[in-house]
């Protein structure tokens, strides 16, 4: 061979390098879903529910979020409020752990009156909660007096 023969190589491979790497991706996307569901499976909760429709006194919702993370994990799953017998407003709030983890997260309850000011209230201090994956929990509130008419619920994560 001269320096100015070109050189030819033969192999018996027949696919390409593109199809390999796609098998390649394919098997790793299987491998990571099912480690996904294996796990998610280990931790989370089932659970059982009686009711196939909203309470009576459940009530519409408006929530904003600023934190996507509680968005997708945690939501308000039903909403209820009425007065006491002893005459102040009640609400006991649904939420539901949609994630794979345990959740811990902080909520607090303002409550306002028929102009939309703020209620005082020494009650107005933030609690920690938790909910398994898969889970729920029902986080309730008394309003602090007779003049309450609405709440307002934050919530946020937490660290313990």
């Amino acid at each position: 061979m001269t320096r100015n023969t070109p050189m030819i190589r033969t192999t018996n491979v027949t696919t390409n390098g593109l199809g390999t790497l796609r098998t390649l991706r394919a098997t790793s996307a299987a491998t990571f879903i099912t480690a996904a569901i294996t796990v998610a499976g280990c931790g989370s909760v089932n659970t059982t529910y009686t009711r196939t429709t909203p309470a009576d006194s459940a009530i519409s919702a408006q929530t904003r979020v600023n934190d996507l993370f509680q968005e997708f994990f945690l939501t308000a799953k039903e909403v209820r409020m009425n007065r006491t017998k002893g005459g102040p407003m009640e609400v006991q709030i649904d939420v539901e752990n949609n994630g794979f983890d345990y959740k811990t997260f902080s909520y607090r309850f303002d409550w306002v009156d028929t102009a939309g000011n703020v209620i005082p209230s020494q009650l107005s201090v933030w609690k920690v909660s938790n909910v398994p994956s898969g889970g729920s929990t029902v986080i309730r509130a008394i309003a602090p007096s007779d003049d309450a008419s609405d709440f307002r619920l934050q919530l946020r994560q937490s660290e313990s």
